[in-house]
């Protein structure tokens, strides 16, 4: 594809087009490529580099510093969440694991209901949802699919009654081989990669990758410029050319975290809302030791949710129960264990089943805490203070707990939790003494690859950041921000769908606006 990258950038530049689209994840590849589509000149700014699938080595030493964001190392500001999102021309659809849901209509009744939110709707979003679907080709996969890491879930849900269900999945020709997280070698994962991004270039639409857009300039109410300052690819440094990019409409799709750090270092936060409202899918991790080999390093990493825990009532958080793969980097990682004691558990390694239930959070009504807070640091890079409640932490009990259950139901003969101290659970007496373990920061490992909010949509300038019936900033003019930003919550399910649908939504009043 015709992708510039930093290295085409040799001397400070400057150029004008229509819409200036800064991100080239699930949102803003959308945008760009159904904007492009109407003829109009697209230019999109991408931080992280351009890599296809022959450079995908299928190695964690080498793919996690070059496909994530601070080089896998990103975390929320006391270190006590792993935050794990994406940094590449495809942004975060390039490593995710393909899943596929809806926005539950819980969801979005809650945010009408609580959140002044006007717009986005089942009604309104359905229609671009099936669109996406059959471009993308999501569809649900067959039991005859499943890994055994996936049965685990499939197997222990099914036998305490907790209803598991086969999950979508954004793949053609997949062949299971079990490196999503580490950008699929063979395209078989429908990404923003290897699909929007080459069909806006199709269109017209000028990619540049290697470009972190430091600030945007306004004038009174109306978005100026968007100024890049240009990374060498080999680098990964500064080169000290800037790119600059005058647009009609400027589109904000970094994602939570970037996109709200941008309009910090514009100075653009009327209302002191930008960055606040951050959500993220908390996840506990656990492992469950077998005597067969799971190898869930193999097949797909997920194929097999359960909902049953999602409704929890308001005062609790709720979790959606999924597994994840076992490779060695992410499990020796968040094993507690040192020394001898790290070998012999890594020597279990094609042993172990591991889950990833995403807990939901930023639903409770009564409690006026408002999640986390993105600020800048004194480099002007963004930084996530995520508070730890008291919900947090029972839901961060429960989850491990019912956790346990399942791993045990579905074969596992004991099962190893994330908690710093060391936890081992064998038994239902096992399973109650949980509730005395801790669950406070750094007492237990805890991860999200889901980062929303920090720039919440609705209908009051005094409350929210975007408009939620147009996705259009409410002080200025020509300034749209369309991705997870937006979502005022966090929605309880893996979000990629719904930022694609909410993408397609947007983009049609981003051409109205041109």
């Amino acid at each position: 594809m015709p992708i510039y990258t930093g290295r085409d950038i040799k001397a400070d530049t400057a150029i004008e087009c229509d819409v200036c689209v800064v991100g080239s994840g699930a949102g803003g590849a959308h945008v760009a490529a159904r904007v492009a589509a109407t003829g109009k000149r697209v230019v999109v700014l991408e931080d992280g580099g351009f890599h296809t699938s022959d450079t995908f080595t299928m190695t964690e030493a080498e793919m996690t510093p070059r496909l994530y964001q601070e080089r896998g190392s990103r975390a929320t500001a006391d270190g006590s969440i792993v935050v794990l999102q994406g940094r590449a021309v495809g942004g975060t659809t390039v490593v995710n694991w393909t899943t596929c849901f809806r926005t539950p209509q819980s969801t979005l009744d809650h945010w009408a209901e609580h959140h002044g939110v006007e717009g986005p709707s089942t009604d309104t979003l359905a229609p671009h949802w099936k669109r996406i679907e059959e471009r993308l080709h999501i569809h649900a996969m067959t039991l005859e699919q499943v890994n055994r890491n996936n049965m685990v879930l499939w197997n222990g849900a099914t036998k305490l009654g907790w209803k598991p269900e086969l999950m979508l999945r954004n793949v053609n020709r997949c062949a299971h081989t079990g490196y999503c997280g580490m950008g699929c070698p063979i395209d078989a994962k429908q990404s923003m990669l290897a699909t929007m991004i080459p069909e806006a270039v199709t269109y017209g639409a000028d990619v540049y990758a290697n470009t972190w857009v430091e600030r945007v300039e306004r004038d009174g109410r109306k978005v100026t410029k968007v100024v890049g300052k240009v990374r060498d690819p080999d680098s990964d440094r500064f080169s000290g050319h800037t790119l600059t990019v005058s647009a009609r409409l400027v589109v904000l799709a970094g994602g939570g975290i970037n996109t709200p750090a941008i309009l910090l270092r514009s100075d653009i936060n009327p209302n002191g809302r930008a960055g606040r409202r951050t959500f993220l899918h908390p996840v506990a991790l656990s492992f469950g030791v077998h005597e067969e080999r799971i190898e869930g390093f193999h097949g797909s990493p997920q194929y097999v949710a359960s909902h049953h825990f999602l409704e929890r009532g308001a005062d609790k958080m709720g979790f959606l129960l999924e597994v994840g793969p076992t490779f060695p980097s992410g499990i020796g990682g968040f094993s507690a264990a040192i020394g001898s004691d790290k070998h012999a558990f890594m020597e279990l390694l094609p042993h172990l089943s591991m889950n990833v239930p995403l807990l939901r959070d930023g639903f409770d009504v009564s409690d006026p805490d408002e999640g986390g807070v993105v600020t800048l640091k004194a480099n002007g890079h963004p930084e996530l203070n995520y508070k730890w409640t008291p919900r947090l932490e029972e839901g961060l009990r429960e989850v491990t707990k019912r956790c346990a259950e399942f791993q045990l139901a579905g074969g596992a003969k004991r099962v190893v939790t994330g908690h710093t101290a060391g936890r081992s659970v064998a038994s239902a007496a096992d399973i109650a003494a949980l509730d005395s373990a801790l669950y406070g920061p750094g007492e237990i490992g805890v991860a999200s690859a889901h980062v929303m909010g920090g720039c919440a949509m609705g209908t009051d300038p005094a409350r929210a950041v975007v408009d939620s019936r147009t996705l259009r900033h409410h002080a200025l003019d020509n300034l749209f921000v369309i991705d997870g930003s937006v979502f005022p919550t966090s929605i309880g399910v893996n979000p990629q769908l719904s930022i694609y649908g909410l993408a397609s939504w947007g983009a049609e009043h981003v051409k109205a606006a041109l």
